[in-house]
């Protein structure tokens, strides 16, 4: 069977842009954006200094997780192993990108889609290569099925050591590298400064992610040592090693055959120490050899989700758990529930789930094409599964609504709202698991996102439930609903973003560099002001007072619902911080 893949031979590349070039002449490629494009990093203080290049794109991965997160089938994989794309399908979501590790898509800004390199496969269904094989003057660029023991690519790959990128993302990608400095691959290895060799560097308005680790301090990756010229045994090649000799970053010996990233062991992130967070304690990479590493040239990756995204995480969450909460509180007798408060309860939820809708279609660059994830759908991306279940969601809740206000006997209340509450759950829970499916974002990785997600519902949820007893008022025990809600969704959050985030270690650089700068960086006022003292702690002390006075019922309420209000906009607060966070730290 024929399996396409890339070799591309570091120690003969020039740098001279000529990929580049072809490459968007051959798919008409818009100005600000790239398909192929060559990294510049620098080493070394003058006169002592080295120029190490890398050429970097899609990587054409075994397992794509830009093909599994696409909720319109847009991103597929060929037979003959090209992951391609269909701009007909795209809706422009931006999903594929934030799972790429590799930064390699990008969002056409005349088309408003999707696009990437394909190998230029119209080329290679007709016998050619690919356009930058073409125009490489020294034949760096090698394009070939590893299938084949006659290709080129199948000899290179089988005689010399090869590297791919970020092995541990566990995409098995099929672009090797010979001779690639780790430098260049690394994105954490160099420093990003805020020039370029021929331009200001640009942000999109973004903080660089090394702003905020105080004066003079760098990330440093396990990388970071090959940019010092640490001679491996192995066939002579420049390979990275750690100080204490771990295993060669990415190192492969034939087709598919990877050596997993080490993975140091380390505490969470501090100001004083990055070097040392991301290597591990006792096994910092010094860059003292060469001092000095930085990108001299690189290309433009913006942020492909901003406010909105932060916003729809929010509007969900009160989807999710107004109706919940008083359901819940009638279903079990926790407190008697009038139709007034279940009516505008219901309503809330309805608001809520119908502003997370308009929010993901706003959210797209091809809005009109958004009806394509009903009629087209990719059922393994989590943004189809999810738009299934907020429409399941939001019909149900209709219907309960519905039979609230024509006075439904309870009984068939109850029968409905069970299947509207499983459905509420998911629509709170369900983003945990389409953030895993950005594999590019490491920190969205975290395994205590469920929790934090259904404790946001929880006290967003109380929330509404104590502005409805303020409006109309209800009885003690509501209050006391709404007040255990806040103590219970408070505590968690508090409990899962302290432990989770500030406590707990990432377990990859990438992860432990986005924490820092959530919890430590530019975005530590949304963590701590936002998630942790408004979210979580401001709540929980609330009830306190509210049991320590004594104030039972009503007389109770203005301090719980300036509590839960307070709670509300500081998750909007964090989750704010949380996207920018996630997608600050430079993977290419």
């Amino acid at each position: 069977m024929t399996k396409f893949a890339w070799v591309i031979d570091q120690t003969s590349c020039i740098g001279c842009h000529a990929c580049t070039t072809a490459c968007k002449a051959e798919n008409d490629v818009p100005l600000g954006v790239n398909r192929t494009w060559v990294k510049y990093v620098e080493r070394g203080t003058f006169p002592d200094t080295h120029r190490d290049i890398a050429v970097l794109r899609c990587n054409h991965c075994d397992d794509a997780p830009c093909v599994e997160v696409c909720p319109t089938t847009a991103m597929f994989k060929r037979p003959d192993g090209i992951v391609d794309f269909d701009t007909d399908r795209c809706i422009g979501c931006k999903a594929c990108i934030q799972a790429c590790p590799y930064d390699a898509i990008y969002i056409d800004p005349e088309k408003h889609v999707a696009e990437k390199c394909n190998f230029c496969s119209h080329r290679v269904d007709e016998g050619l290569l690919p356009a930058c094989v073409v125009v490489c003057p020294t034949e760096s660029l090698i394009f070939g099925d590893i299938e084949d023991p006659a290709s080129r690519a199948f000899q290179i790959i089988a005689s010399k050591p090869t590297t791919v990128r970020r092995p541990e993302q566990g995409t098995r990608p099929q672009a090797f590298y010979v001779g690639a400095s780790p430098a260049a691959l690394d994105p954490l290895a160099p420093v990003h400064e805020d020039r370029y060799m021929w331009a200001d560097r640009r942000t999109g308005g973004a903080k660089d992610f090394t702003a905020g680790f105080g004066p003079g301090v760098r990330v440093e990756s396990p990388t970071r040592a090959a940019a010092a010229g640490t001679r491996s045994s192995v066939r002579g090649t420049m390979l990275p090693v750690l100080s204490g000799g771990a295993a060669p970053l990415g190192s492969v010996r034939g087709p598919g055959v990877r050596t997993p990233s080490p993975i140091a062991e380390g505490p969470s992130l501090t100001a004083a120490s990055m070097a040392e967070t991301v290597a591990g304690p006792g096994r910092a990479i010094s860059a003292a050899t060469r001092p000095g590493t930085r990108v001299a040239y690189d290309v433009f990756h913006p942020r492909p989700w901003g406010w909105k995204v932060a916003l729809y995480l929010w509007t969900k969450g009160v989807g999710a758990g107004a109706f919940g909460l008083v359901f819940v509180a009638a279903a079990l007798g926790l407190a008697p529930v009038d139709q007034v408060t279940r009516l505008a309860a219901a309503f809330i939820s309805l608001v809520g789930v119908g502003l997370t809708a308009l929010l993901l279609v706003a959210d797209l660059k091809r809005p009109e094409r958004f009806l394509m994830i009903l009629y087209r759908p990719q059922r393994r991306s989590w943004l189809t599964i999810g738009a299934f279940i907020l429409i399941g969601y939001s019909g149900l809740l209709a219907l309960w609504w519905l039979g609230t206000l024509v006075g439904v006997d309870e009984f068939a209340l109850t029968l409905l709202g069970v299947p509207t509450l499983g459905l509420a759950a998911m629509t709170a829970l369900y983003t945990m698991f389409l953030l895993r499916q950005c594999e590019a974002r490491d920190l969205w990785q975290r395994p205590v996102t469920g929790a934090v997600l259904m404790a946001q519902a929880t006290i967003l949820g109380a929330a509404a439930l104590l502005l409805i007893v303020a409006a109309v008022g209800g009885p003690p025990a509501l209050v006391a609903v709404g007040a255990g809600a806040l103590l219970v969704g408070g505590a968690i959050n508090l409990a899962a973003l302290v432990v989770g985030e500030a406590v707990a270690r990432h377990p990859t650089a990438n992860g432990r560099a986005a924490a820092h700068l959530l919890v430590r960086g530019p975005f530590a006022g949304s963590f701590w002001g936002g998630g942790v003292f408004l979210g979580g702690a401001l709540p929980v002390a609330a009830v306190g007072l509210w049991l320590a006075l004594g104030t039972v019922g009503v007389a109770a309420v203005p301090l719980l619902v300036v509590a839960g209000l307070a709670a509300a906009a500081g998750l909007l607060w964090y989750e704010l911080g949380f996207i920018a966070a996630g997608q600050a730290v430079p993977i290419s």
